[in-house]
């Protein structure tokens, strides 16, 4: 090692903020955050850094890497989304990468992915892909894929390198069908692929054992939903429906299921006795059939801007039932007598039409801001800042693992909830930390706090998230009591904070 070399780099290292004073040899250096700095480059000396694990460059507008990254014999982790470039950096491949995020470049060329034999996470999301094919040596330890936001059309070449593949996401993109090559998938536990053009489904794939499938936002039309043994969360929202068949045999085990805006007109019944949310919103049902009650286990049950008018008495005994959206429906008088036996508060019967749940945006973050001040005006822990909301909540929109919903309302933000991805030692995994619901006071008692939690509470069931937490202000018994009724248990835990005063 050139001293004067690793002066300079000291230097240069600690004007970015990114090593301590402390730091006087490169070998100390094992973990390295140099994201959001708008670099164009590194210095070429940086290949001294050779103890490094975990390289995070995210946010900057980098194009290369320096050649003499090459003795990074340690790099397992490396973070490069959002920069400039084109195909995947050569130089890595010689390298033990087991993660690695390119996603938000311009990528077209991945054919260097094929050196990558240790690599088990992969994110390519939001690049100019328009092929997967022949990329990755076979076999290989891929897990984790993320080929979201490309322009891939056809997938029935790629499958065969993914056969020890546990999730892939292919939402967003071009694929016309399902192809009998989804065979090759035989390690696949979680699915993406909404917001594609998939009008067929090989039935190859209901012999998947996979456990969540989003199918939503397609083209498809017909479907028989059978097989797919271990499935637990499937959603099928905004495929235009003219036939829903469903086998005695399909998905014995499942939990969640959504089929929101499919131009329903009957109430499909599910073979599987484990169900805890449905839903059937904004189709054209007119009936809910009596056996609703087989679903003993069922919290969550929405059947939104339908075409129903009457209730079976046998709902009004389902005492798992802790959400029933129910608003837009011409209901009538016995409708409502079973709603109020039912439990009167666990329904969004007085929710305001139009009020949509969605993912925030950009432009949302002020508002958001706003209501956090909403918020804190009733906890006595927070302080209100709206220039400190706005900034961590525009952190927190940047930052990896984390979702932010809205309510929204003829465009303007009346109502929001935040998750932040955990990992838990307890569960051995990752739990979801939900923080932020407020909804404005002329918005309350409609509905719009319960939508955003269930929301929020199918998409961490779709991550696989093993459990989602949240705390509460210790006087706020509402709060207390909308929690309980939503399902949440309460634990013998007390948190507490400590301020740094910096």
């Amino acid at each position: 090692m050139s001293e004067p070399q690793w002066e300079t780099l000291r230097t240069w290292l600690m004007a970015q903020r990114a090593i301590a004073p402390e730091v006087k040899v490169p070998a100390e250096v094992k973990r390295l955050d140099l994201s959001n700095r708008a670099l164009q480059s590194l210095p070429e000396s940086f290949g001294l850094l050779s103890e490094l694990v975990a390289l995070n460059l995210g946010n900057n507008k980098l194009a290369a890497l320096p050649e003499s990254m090459a003795s990074m014999t340690k790099l397992g982790n490396v973070d490069l989304r959002r920069n400039a470039f084109t195909a995947v950096p050569a130089l890595l491949g010689a390298l033990p990468i087991r993660s690695l995020n390119l996603s938000g470049n311009r990528i077209s060329d991945v054919c260097e992915l094929v050196r990558f034999t240790m690599l088990r996470v992969l994110d390519l999301s939001g690049n100019v892909l328009e092929r997967f094919d022949n990329c990755l040596s076979v076999p290989n330890e891929l897990r984790t894929l993320n080929l979201a936001g490309n322009y891939i059309k056809d997938i029935a070449a790629m499958l065969a390198q993914l056969t020890s593949v546990e999730r892939l996401n292919l939402e967003g993109n071009l694929i016309t069908s399902i192809p009998p090559e989804a065979a090759y998938l035989s390690s696949l536990l979680e699915l993406e692929l909404s917001d594609n053009r998939i009008e067929t489904i090989d039935k190859a794939f209901f012999t998947l054992g996979v456990e969540s499938v989003n199918l939503a936002s397609n083209r498809i039309k017909e479907v028989t939903l059978h097989g797919l043994d271990e499935l637990e969360v499937m959603t099928l929202d905004d495929n235009a429906l003219s036939s829903l068949q469903i086998a005695d045999d399909f998905a014995p085990y499942l939990r969640a299921f959504s089929c929101d805006g499919c131009g329903l007109t009957a109430f499909p019944m599910l073979p599987s006795t484990t169900l805890g949310s449905l839903c059937f919103s904004s189709n054209a049902i007119s009936d809910v059939p009596e056996t609703i009650s087989r679903y003993t286990e069922l919290y969550e049950l929405d059947i939104d801007g339908n075409a129903i008018v009457d209730l079976p008495e046998e709902l009004a005994n389902m005492k798992s039932l802790k959400s029933l959206y129910i608003g837009d429906n011409p209901l009538n008088e016995h409708a409502k007598l079973v709603i109020e036996v039912l439990h009167p508060e666990i329904c969004d019967i007085n929710m305001k039409t139009g009020i949509t749940i969605e993912a925030a945006t950009e432009e949302d973050l002020p508002h958001m801001a706003e209501l956090l001040g909403v918020l804190f005006a009733i906890e006595q822990d927070f302080e209100i800042d709206f220039d400190k909301q706005l900034s961590g909540i525009t952190k927190l929109y940047g930052h990896e693992g984390t979702d932010l919903l809205v309510a929204r309302h003829e465009g303007k933000v009346v109502g929001m909830l935040t998750m932040q991805r955990l990992i838990s030692s307890a569960e051995g995994d990752y739990v979801g930390q939900i923080e932020d619901l407020v909804v404005l006071q002329e918005y309350r008692k409609m509905g719009v706090g319960s939508r955003l939690i269930n929301k929020m509470r199918f998409m961490a069931q779709s991550y696989g998230y093993k459990r989602i937490q949240l705390a509460a202000d210790i006087d706020n018994e509402n709060a207390h009591n909308f929690y309980t009724r939503r399902g949440f248990r309460r634990t013998n835990l007390t948190v507490f904070h400590f301020k740094n005063n910096f």
